[in-house]
């Protein structure tokens, strides 16, 4: 066996990251850049951007050319879904109680922020939000009590940099999965990829499909990251922008095909807010290459009409 073959596996950015086809020098060189993501973006150590742009209280904070690009992408993708997707739920997150890495949360079971019931949600301050972004500078501009997360979004941006650049370089075939967020490429002569999608609420494979050449996967649940409130309540990550609480909606889990990875993280988290029925429509309007299954909070597997643009084959738990 080709040691590219055999894999590579390391924790970075919260999840497992996996490498499959790549040799090691491709695979050094993903790992030390998503560790080099995660010690920018982190929302959790004092000397990342994100800490130091969200406690600059208006002034410009220089950033590193990676932290600027993500977040004019992240402030594209809110504007397109009319603030469905929204960069800056920082301080929501950190008031329903996820303040520190998810695993010391998942070690203890119950949130940390010591409160009996999430206080209200604080307001973002007067006057339209304001983002600078200058390129140039590598300076970044928030008005005050707004602070941004990029959370999953770039977990999704950085990886498919990642697959692009290895593609720039030559690599012809290769898989990064980020905890389920997967960009895989190949030639058409080689084997295809086959992932399985576990199903939210049993834990059983709700899908098993072959890939096309060229795709990358995200999946949105409300049961990846879910922790007990300090009040006793179930508590999930996917916040709804409009509320400031967990989304409600009937979807459970959906999962994104498209071309671009971090793309398709927005969408998935479009679909799980707003549900099975409104969601396909805004995805359609957003992309309309892009492709979907979803599980209902019932358990119900739904396929979108056109998996087939990203998936070569596919076979259902529940295809009805």
């Amino acid at each position: 066996m080709a040691p590219e073959d055999r894999g590579a596996r390391e924790r970075l950015m919260g999840t497992e990251i996996l490498l499959a086809a790549l040799g090691t020098a491709h695979q050094a060189q993903v790992f030390g850049w998503l560790g080099a993501v995660e010690r920018t973006f982190s929302r959790f150590t004092t000397d990342s951007d994100t800490t130091r742009v969200n406690s600059a209280g208006g002034r410009p904070t220089e950033v590193a050319p990676m932290f600027a690009a993500a977040l004019a992408e992240a402030c594209a993708h809110c504007e397109r879904t009319g603030g469905l997707f929204d960069p800056f739920l920082a301080a929501d997150m950190e008031r329903i109680g996820y303040d520190r890495d998810f695993a010391l949360i998942a070690a203890e079971g119950v949130a940390g922020s010591g409160h009996t019931a999430a206080p209200p949600r604080a307001p973002r301050g007067t006057g339209a939000p304001r983002v600078e972004i200058d390129h140039d500078r590598h300076t970044v501009t928030l008005s005050p009590g707004l602070h941004v997360d990029l959370g999953g979004f770039v977990k999704g941006w950085s990886v498919q940099q990642a697959a692009d650049a290895l593609r720039r370089g030559g690599a012809p075939r290769g898989l990064i999965d980020a905890g389920g967020d997967i960009a895989a490429w190949r030639t058409r002569d080689d084997p295809p990829w086959r992932i399985g999608v576990e199903h939210p609420l049993t834990g059983a494979t709700a899908a098993e499909l072959t890939l096309a050449p060229a795709t990358s996967v995200a999946t949105s649940s409300i049961a990846r990251r879910t922790w007990q409130g300090a009040d006793g309540t179930p508590v999930h990550h996917l916040l709804d922008p409009r509320t400031g609480a967990p989304a409600v909606s009937d979807c459970a889990q959906a999962t994104v095909f498209a071309s671009d990875l971090g793309a398709a993280e927005v969408y998935a988290t479009c679909l799980v807010l707003l549900g099975t029925g409104d969601g396909p429509d805004l995805l359609a309007d957003l992309d309309a290459t892009a492709a979907w299954m979803t599980v209902d909070r019932d358990g119900r597997v739904r396929p979108s009409p056109n998996l087939d643009l990203h998936c070569h084959e596919a076979a259902f738990d529940d295809p009805s």
